[in-house]
Parts: C-alpha cells; sequence; structure tokens
C-alpha cells in the first residue's frame, strides 16, 4: 500500500486543532498558538474547507459572551468540515491514491 497514513492523520490534526481554537475563542479563551499541539496543516481541502467558518468572536461581542446560536453556527461548520475532509479521504483512497490504498 501506500503511506502509513500521516498525510491523513495531519489533515484531521489540523482540522482539531482549528475548531478546539474557534470553541475556545467562543468560549472567551485564546487560541493556542499556531503548531502548538497539532502538526502543521497539510496542502489539502480540508486545509480551507468551502465556506468560510462563522467568525470566532462575532462583530460587536466582547469575549467570552458568545451565544448559543454562535456555537451552534461553529459546530455546524465543523461537521461541515469533517465532512467534506472525511469526503476527500474516502475519494483519495477509492482512486488509489489514498495513504494505505493499494497500488
Amino acid at each position: 500500500g501506500k503511506g502509513d497514513g500521516a498525510a491523513t492523520a495531519n489533515k484531521f490534526g489540523a482540522l482539531s486543532q482549528t475548531t478546539g481554537n474557534n470553541f475556545n475563542t467562543l468560549s472567551g479563551g485564546t487560541p493556542a498558538a499556531a503548531g502548538a499541539t497539532a502538526p502543521a496543516p497539510a496542502a489539502s481541502a480540508a486545509a480551507a474547507p468551502a465556506g468560510a467558518a462563522p467568525a470566532a468572536n462575532p462583530a460587536g461581542k466582547a469575549p467570552g459572551l458568545a451565544s448559543w446560536q454562535d456555537f451552534m453556527n461553529m459546530g455546524i461548520h465543523t461537521g461541515i468540515a469533517y465532512a467534506g475532509a472525511g469526503a476527500d479521504t474516502a475519494t483519495e483512497w477509492g482512486n488509489g491514491k489514498g495513504d494505505g490504498a493499494a497500488t
């Protein structure tokens, strides 16, 4: 097979870091430094998912005052981003280009 799964792990690791930072900011915290706990993002569609993420701290709101709608919208965006990353991985694998795909 191809690869050891590192590219897929990097893709989802970067997405997890971004998600954690976004929800931390909504909760009034400070995002972690880029790459502090996750590998550098891989160059893929998951690194820049379709559609813009909702602002982590919407305009006009003081830090820590995110509403339930802000959390809901971020959750929707997160689900779409993970679904897109999974679909990309499945397509690559099906085309024989993904990590571990038969050659």
